[in-house]
């Protein structure tokens, strides 16, 4: 009876490990495995900057984005379509560059400044509902025309949130 009890019980915490151990590698896993129907079903925010121009945005996240065990915020270029296995964000994963373009995520302390501004001002009612942050987004004055598919990544003790978004340089008009 003993020995019954005791390899049920090693049956038990194994396929407790098993689990934990897959659940822990999810994100990564996710992020490799999109599938060409999820791609094409994708609808994508634009985030369009003239050369020499800053634009903040702001976004809204089910996820925590104060202080956590997960790292917070990061940013990181998509490529061909694939989201960046990203793992617990770096202070260098809060800022992109490429061709001109500059991409700054807040860390855990500038995170939840903005969101309690967003509480008492303007995004006030979508703040009482979820978190609030902002993205900066930056075109040097000598950037050329370019689209780059950026990946966000909110990962906290909890879990991971997620979303993609594109940052388009516009080309400037030439004067008539």
């Amino acid at each position: 009876m003993r020995v019954i009890l005791l390899v049920t019980a090693l049956a038990i915490l194994g396929g407790a490990a098993t689990l934990i151990d897959a659940t822990a590698q999810e994100p990564a896993t996710k992020a490799k495995n999109t599938t060409a129907r999820e791609k094409s079903r994708r609808i994508i925010p634009l985030v369009v900057v003239a050369p020499g121009e800053t634009k903040t945005v702001p976004f809204s996240v089910e996820c925590t984005v104060g202080l956590t065990r997960g790292g917070g915020l990061a940013v990181a270029e998509m490529v061909d379509g694939e989201r960046p296995a990203l793992g617990l964000p770096r202070k260098e994963d809060k800022t992109f560059h490429r061709a001109g373009v500059t991409v700054t995520v807040p860390d855990m302390s500038e995170a939840p400044k903005f969101d309690e501004q967003a509480r008492a001002g303007r995004l006030a009612a979508l703040a009482k509902v979820r978190p609030v942050f902002e993205v900066t987004v930056t075109a040097d004055a000598d950037a050329a025309p370019v689209a780059i598919d950026l990946h966000l990544l909110d990962s906290t003790c909890s879990g991971h949130c997620h979303a993609d978004f594109t940052v388009v340089v516009a080309a400037l008009e030439e004067a008539k």
